[in-house]
């Protein structure tokens, strides 16, 4: 990993990711510590996996006050190395960075800033752009993973970003069925109005009063009193015109 994440990173990493809502307490930190120890002594040889080549990350979306100040507390030191990405300090068994997703760079990091619960519609955009020309089969699986966590967490915005304009292949592909659904829908709004306005076009024609023009919508194409006015006001004034 060559961004500032992966700087502290060496032959073997450990990661745990909260998601949101979840607690990073300094139990947290220990039991992934544990799972660090417990890999190393997987080795199938003594010292197969050296402990200077292994690391701990830790990544939450809030930034976690309580565990800074317990660390600080036991003696550990904090070093915001990088925005969002903090070294610990002091006497510990492996290097160890604790990474809040939400004061990350929005340039370098869209791909975790968006599986926050609150993802912000311009970190969508960018991950969006800085994604639609990666094209092996091994990128577009992990695209997808990225896309279809943020989406389920953050639907109502996709939904708008889904609408503009440029919406990138990824996510037209993973919200296919609701882009489907919603030509559906269109399409049978335009063939609804199309036959409203041959109906009052032709009720029009023959002189026929308001109320029978609003009978007729409303028997034909089975509609509401209110939507058959609507229909009358736009298409009733458009023939008068003519």
């Amino acid at each position: 990993m060559k961004n500032e994440i992966g700087h502290i990173m060496r032959k073997y990493n450990v990661l745990e990711y909260k998601g949101p809502g979840d607690e990073l307490s300094i139990d947290t930190l220990y039991k992934t510590l544990g799972y660090a120890c417990l890999y190393k002594g997987y080795g199938k040889t003594t010292n197969e996996i050296p402990a200077e080549e292994l690391t701990v990350s830790l990544f939450r979306e809030a930034y976690p006050k309580e565990l800074f100040l317990e660390l600080k507390r036991k003696g550990y030191t904090l070093e915001e190395k990088y925005p969002g990405i903090y070294y610990v300090g002091g006497n510990i068994l492996f290097p160890v960075q604790i990474v809040v997703i939400s004061r990350l760079s929005r340039v370098m990091h869209s791909s975790l800033r968006i599986l926050s619960a609150n993802a912000d519609i311009e970190d969508i955009r960018k991950f969006l752009e800085q994604t639609e020309n990666m094209k092996t089969p091994r990128e577009r699986n992990n695209i997808d993973a990225v896309l279809q966590a943020s989406v389920s967490a953050n639907y109502e915005i996709y939904q708008k970003v889904r609408r503009a304009n440029g919406m990138c292949e990824a996510l037209r592909e993973l919200m296919k069925d609701e882009i489907e659904q919603d030509v559906a829908r269109g399409e049978a709004r335009g063939e609804m109005r199309g036959r409203a306005e041959g109906i009052v076009d032709t009720c029009c024609d023959l002189g026929l009063p308001e109320d029978a023009i609003l009978e007729r919508l409303q028997k034909k194409l089975n509609i509401s009193l209110q939507t058959a006015q609507e229909y009358l006001q736009t298409f009733g004034k458009q023939i008068v015109k003519n």
